[in-house]
């Protein structure tokens, strides 16, 4: 291996170790709690590892099912738990580093390649997301794989080595139809693939060109199509039996929906419509992001303003390129990896498309996150042109080593930006820990623990919403079902009651009942309502010193009453730390 090889092989492995560290790092810690939509994921994991396998789950309005088989896997490794789920997303993040390296490696060479995975590696925006358990996670890496693949077929039949370029193909095809079992923005590739080929038809219709890419490329774009056609099989099937689980949700939230039209838009579609695409376009840039913690670190954009730059940059280089290219086909010249740059602006179009046709939640980190591959391919590109510029323009030694200085003092101070963003910021904001429901995470383990060490008494009562009850409800999990039934809930150990209601709950002479930190004023009601009929038992606290927990008991002094053991003084209870 000569040298050139070594280096390019200790820099890929250097970024990836570096991704695993922003996304692996105490991942045990924090996030610390799990979001109900989360622990819905973890339910359908649960029908996998209890033999319901499908290509697609109907809790939460419709699923693709291939997160939830990765989440079965960790479940069934590493127990039902917060972070076995947030390891899924993880591992998955650290892969599309590698994945969006040889995807712009393939096209625009090594140095190119090595920049878009570093800046990627260290990005708030996506760390938040490697870090959270959402399907939309592998859309990039699809999106990746899937473009570093047709890369490295044309690279093959360039250099006629047919058997790679078969098996490249076939890899090509996989990951393309594979794409359809993550997250239903990725359909927008059909159009981008689509858009593709009518340049391709288009430039064939030049009686200089004619048809030469489906001569040379035909054998493989056949197996391409035939390993796509049976990896997409299943999910194809499903959807032709079940047609009304196509569209999903979309409609909820969609610019068409008129209350979201009158809340954004001054009632019309148009307004709608740019504001969505203003608020979205801007999040990258500049102002607060998304506001969602889970999706991004609150009042920061998406990305950091050297790869914002970088970006830019990248996206006028792909406009000239594309024009360079329409040029070649006017002029009758063949088509080669120029193809890159209107597949790339046409990912950028087809990703923004399923985020700036909805209008709830806007900006959207968490919808946007199929832009995540085309924008780190544009900025690992640009920034290679960038360091081939300095080469070029800075003929003194001591010059070009200043502006190598320069270069890669801004790109460290971006990835320690990022980093401080996440790691300081984030995680030490209780807003944050709030969002992702850590008070929930404590409550389950309380729950969990009471169970086990009083299995003769009655179940706690526990106050709380139906849609923060689904983390409960995964976390101390009995048996796995689908959404629309729970056979399980005599078995649940706890007795669900509506905060609203909890009030008008007597409690047995061994019962205790549990309030959540969202459901803290309806402790103090309860305790209004019921004065010395109740003892208070315990509260918890978190890091912040917001109280996450309360629980009261019966006052009653009979045989089989709660354990008095469980009685703490509330000044003496200690910060909990997540």
């Amino acid at each position: 291996m000569n040298k050139r090889l070594w280096i390019t092989l200790l820099a890929i492995v250097g970024v990836v170790v570096l991704a695993g560290l922003f996304r692996l790092y105490d991942i045990q810690n924090y996030p610390p709690g799990l979001f109900p939509d989360e622990a819905a994921n973890g339910e359908d994991a649960l029908l996998v590892l209890d033999g319901d396998v499908r290509p697609f789950y109907l809790r939460g309005n419709g699923r693709e099912g291939l997160y939830y088989f990765l989440e079965a896997l960790s479940i069934k490794v590493f127990g039902i738990g917060v972070w076995q789920l947030h390891l899924v997303s993880a591992v998955i993040g650290v892969l599309t580093v590698l994945a969006v390296y040889f995807a712009t490696r393939v096209w625009f060479g090594r140095l190119a390649g090595f920049i878009a995975a570093f800046f990627l590696a260290t990005n708030h925006w996506h760390v938040t997301m490697s870090r959270t358990g959402f399907r939309a996670i592998l859309i990039p890496l699809f999106v990746a794989a899937f473009t570093a693949f047709v890369g490295f077929t044309i690279q093959s039949v360039k250099k006629k080595q047919v058997a790679a370029s078969y098996i490249y193909a076939g890899l090509a095809g996989a990951a393309f139809m594979g794409g359809f079992y993550t997250y239903i923005a990725y359909r927008v590739m059909v159009g981008v693939v689509g858009g593709v080929f009518v340049l391709l038809v288009l430039a064939a219709m030049h009686p200089k060109i004619g048809f030469p890419h489906f001569r040379r490329y035909g054998k493989q774009i056949l197996i391409a199509v035939i390993t796509g056609l049976i990896v997409f099989a299943p999910l194809g099937w499903f959807f032709i039996q079940q047609p009304d689980t196509f569209v999903g949700r979309a409609g909820q939230v969609s610019v068409f929906n008129e209350e979201l039209q009158d809340e954004f838009g001054g009632g019309t579609l148009l307004g709608t419509i740019m504001f969505s695409a203003r608020e979205t376009i801007y999040s990258f840039f500049a102002g607060e992001g998304d506001l969602n913690w889970r999706h991004n670190v609150v009042g920061y954009p998406l990305l950091n303003p050297f790869v914002a730059v970088l970006f830019l940059l990248g996206f006028a280089w792909s406009i000239n390129g594309t024009v360079l290219l329409f040029w070649k086909m006017i002029k009758g010249r063949q088509l080669h990896f120029g193809m890159m740059y209107p597949y790339l602006i046409l990912i950028l179009v087809g990703m923004l498309a399923p985020v700036i046709s909805t209008a709830e939640g806007i900006p959207h980190g968490l919808r946007s996150i199929g832009l995540v591959a085309p924008i780190f391919i544009l900025v690992g590109a640009a920034g290679a042109v960038v360091i081939h510029w300095v080469q070029v323009r800075a003929s003194k030694e001591p010059v070009r080593a200043i502006a190598y200085g320069v270069i890669v003092g801004l790109a460290l101070l971006g990835a320690f930006y990022d980093g401080a963003l996440y790691f300081f910021v984030s995680r030490n904001d209780s807003e944050a820990a709030y969002e992702y429901r850590a008070d929930l995470t404590e409550v389950s383990a309380y729950i969990n623990d009471y169970a086990r060490e009083h299995p003769d008494k009655s179940r706690p009562v526990l106050s709380l919403d139906t849609f923060s009850l689904q983390t409960i409800h995964f976390l101390t999990s009995v048996v796995a079902h689908d959404y629309l039934e729970h056979p399980d809930e005599d078995l649940h150990k706890y007795e669900f009651v509506e905060p609203a209601d909890s009030y008008l709950r007597e409690l047995a002479v061994d019962e205790i009942i549990i309030f959540t930190q969202s459901t803290i004023f309806d402790a103090e009601k309860y305790e209004d309502t019921y004065g010395d009929e109740i003892e208070f038992v315990e509260s918890r606290l978190n890091r912040f010193g917001e109280e996450i927990m309360r629980v009261y008991k019966h006052a009653g002094e009979v045989e089989g009453a709660v354990d008095r053991s469980l009685e703490v003084d509330l000044d003496a209870v200690p910060l909990y730390a997540y």
